[in-house]
């Protein structure tokens, strides 16, 4: 017999024993016993620790001198018998309460602006299912997470994903977070001034949300916020209120915004699709530098045209990469390039690299000004390079390599 003990033990502490749910107890059961903090308290302590594992386990070893002062605490098969099978729980229930120490499961808006609020490195906050009607109270926080133990605000269930409202597109931000190392997965958010903002946060990650019925801008990334990422993202129905500031990502501010830390450096957009947005898709301000826009689908319906927006993404920012990205024109007269660059600061708005787009363009010229060429970029006075870009203006796709295709003379041409 205690051979066989042994051999379990040894399976058990190389983490090689297999536990199913039938030879051991419910799920049920089990969890109820991990959340009593009486259970497997062997040395009387008043909790369940490490040190309790180690006493049971030398007791079942038969260890001299080793005494249990509470063992009905150890039965968690409720078996009325001590054994390797009562060890494996006592395990499994410390590593879930270790799990779950810093996990915190939201269902209201009040419980949601609270545990954003005080959030500390590490926290895992899950959002229930359904609707947060935030009225005109932002869910905010100036909480920092770090490198390993970032702050994580998620839907509970990703099939499910909460949906985080505000009273009206005229006012508010649905989330706005001011600290470093955050990753926002898998929410809906809407009707709102604008969905999130970023202010002085860095390494921060926003994933599979929805963001749409925004009043300006779905995301801005500003004030001194670098080396974000938003990825996987679905932006549409932006600008409802201002069209001319109706962008779905917007990285930086405008030079006359002396309020926020301009430098807002390396971040960015990835696998996003945006729709019916009223501005650029991504409009990067002055003062940047090394935004990546990758695997984006860009869809020019709803572009209005106003304060000037007139292409899927305008770049005042240096070193940009742009790539793999296809842009959907869809016949709106609004759209005179696909990307533009802009010289608003001296200095600022050189040195992309456009790489392996797909642009449908609709047609040559432009629908409003129809001897100003339909240009995959536009940028007059600025030096970019350029690889491997394709383009429809209505007769299929062509490889854009010429001065037809971009408005400069300092292009370069990768190989």
């Amino acid at each position: 017999m205690k051979k066989q003990v042994y051999k379990v033990l040894a399976a058990f502490i190389c983490g090689s024993l297999a536990v199913s749910s039938g030879q051991y107890a419910a799920d049920r059961r089990f969890r109820a016993v991990a959340d009593e903090t009486a259970a497997g308290d062997v040395n009387g302590d008043g909790e369940l620790s490490i040190a309790d594992l180690v006493l049971f386990q030398k007791w079942l070893l038969a260890v001299p001198d080793t005494h249990l002062e509470n063992w009905k605490a150890a039965d968690l098969c409720e078996d009325n018998r001590l054994d390797a099978f009562d060890l494996c729980l006592m395990r499994r229930a410390l590593i879930e309460a270790q799990f779950t120490d810093n996990v915190t499961i939201v269902s209201t808006a009040s419980e949601l602006r609270t545990a954003v609020k005080n959030a500390k490195a590490g926290d895992i906050i899950k959002v229930a299912p359904g609707e947060y009607d935030l009225q005109r109270q932002k869910v905010y926080s100036e909480a920092e997470g770090t490198s390993d133990l970032p702050i994580t605000i998620e839907a509970l269930d990703k099939n499910d994903p909460p949906v985080l409202k505000c009273s009206s597109p005229e006012h508010n931000y649905v989330l706005h977070i001011i600290g470093d190392y955050w990753r926002i997965d898998g929410l809906i958010l809407s009707n709102a001034q604008k969905g999130i903002v970023l202010d002085n946060s860095n390494n921060t990650v926003i994933q599979n949300c929805e963001i749409y019925d925004i009043g300006a801008e779905a995301i801005a990334i500003r004030d001194g916020s670098s080396h974000c990422t938003i990825q996987s993202c679905y932006i549409h129905d932006t600008g409802l209120i201002s069209p001319g500031y109706g962008e779905g990502v917007y990285i930086g501010s405008s030079k006359d915004k002396t309020e926020f830390d301009f430098k807002c450096d390396y971040n960015k957009v990835m696998d996003c699709t945006f729709k019916n947005v009223a501005a650029e898709h991504v409009d990067v301000k002055e003062y940047t530098t090394g935004t990546e826009i990758g695997g984006c689908t860009f869809y020019g319906d709803g572009m209005t045209g106003a304060n000037y927006a007139g292409s899927f993404l305008d770049l005042k920012g240096n070193d940009c990469y742009i790539h793999d990205n296809v842009g959907y024109r869809n016949g709106n007269v609004k759209i005179a390039a696909a990307f533009e660059v802009h010289e608003q600061v001296e200095g600022w708005g050189y040195h992309h690299v456009f790489a392996n787009n797909t642009l449908y363009m609709d047609q040559p010229y432009g629908a409003e000004d129809t001897s100003r060429r339909m240009y995959v970029v536009d940028g007059w006075f600025s030096d970019f390079s350029v690889r491997n870009n394709f383009v429809d203006y209505g007769d299929g796709l062509i490889l854009a390599e010429g001065t037809e295709f971009y408005n400069s003379d300092n292009v370069t041409y990768l190989n």
